[in-house]
């Protein structure tokens, strides 16, 4: 389920990078709110992410888990996470 508020509250820094990956031709594939931490936002993409993006704050991170993700950006300042699924 993707929710209009997760994305309008999503961390700007990590906003900058979704809308990279969605001009690229990335999809976002849901939103969630409350994990790991009660006000993460969590925003995951439908197939891995394109391009490599380096930003302050954020810091990436290759999980290649298929229980979670495939990789993820997180903000040092909000915990929010950018995560991308596997193809």
């Amino acid at each position: 389920m993707i929710t209009q508020e997760h994305i309008d509250n999503f961390s700007p820094a990590l906003k900058q990078i979704m809308e990279g990956e969605l001009k690229l031709g990335n999809i976002i594939a849901e939103t969630a709110k409350g994990w790991p931490a009660y006000n993460t936002i969590i925003v995951f993409l439908q197939k891995p992410f394109i391009a490599h993006y380096e930003t302050d704050n954020v810091v990436y991170r290759d999980v290649n888990d298929r229980h979670y993700w495939k990789a993820e950006y997180t903000d040092k300042q909000t915990q929010h996470i950018l995560a991308c699924f596997f193809e």
